[in-house]
């Protein structure tokens, strides 16, 4: 499969409140399922988790090893934080079949500059963080590239139906949706921000495998 990585993970035997004492040594509870398999309960070391994640863990087909045992092919479905410190308390894995196609969000990757945005008060906005797309797991893209360089003067936009993905990639978000526009900014500053958009800051990359579906 493309974009796969492997991860060292252990069984785990350690369950309800002994796992705080996990966490304190380091290590994440975890869990696997999928494909009306049992959930099987594992531990991963946390640095090594997060090494994986900072390296686009969440869109990466993961293989999961367990000892001397066969991998098992993964997506990241959740990750979750400690509300204080930040660091990784728990993550779900899900078991992916290779001939049945996944449907989940993929961020959205922004690079080159606008040419309109040396042209006085103009603002680059980036409206959208991720897209939806669906996929077999081989094909699942890292992310999605919008090149700002499109945006060439004022009032130019780029729409989810400009974005280039490979040929086994379809892209389900409605491909009218704003993914980045340039506005005069006086302009916004007499009008109301879109909701939940941010003006001129770049995307806050999502959680594509939190909603991880497949589709027969």
């Amino acid at each position: 499969m493309n974009n796969q990585m492997e991860l060292a993970v252990e069984e785990r035997t350690v369950t309800g409140k002994r796992v705080k004492q996990l966490r304190k040594n380091g290590v994440v509870p975890a869990n696997m399922f999928g494909h009306g398999q049992p959930s099987v309960s594992l531990q991963v070391n946390r640095p090594v988790l997060q090494r994986v994640l900072a390296h686009g863990g969440k869109n990466v087909i993961l293989l999961l090893k367990v000892g001397d045992r066969p991998g098992v092919p993964v997506l990241i479905k959740k990750v979750e934080l400690d509300v204080v410190s930040g660091a990784i308390d728990h993550v779900d894995f899900y078991m992916v079949n290779a001939t049945v196609k996944l449907r989940t969000q993929i961020r959205l990757h922004f690079f080159n500059e606008s040419g309109a945005s040396s042209q006085g008060d103009v603002l680059v906005q980036r409206l959208l963080n991720d897209v939806t797309v669906e996929c077999l797991p081989a094909d699942l893209p890292a992310s999605v590239q919008v090149d700002l360089s499109m945006l060439s003067e004022l009032d130019a936009v780029i729409r989810v139906g400009d974005l280039a993905v490979g040929s086994g990639v379809t892209i389900l978000t409605d491909h009218n949706e704003l993914v980045a526009a340039v506005h005069l900014q006086a302009h916004l500053e007499k009008d109301e921000e879109p909701d939940g958009k941010a003006e001129g800051v770049a995307a806050t990359p999502g959680t594509p495998a939190g909603g991880v579906t497949e589709r027969p």
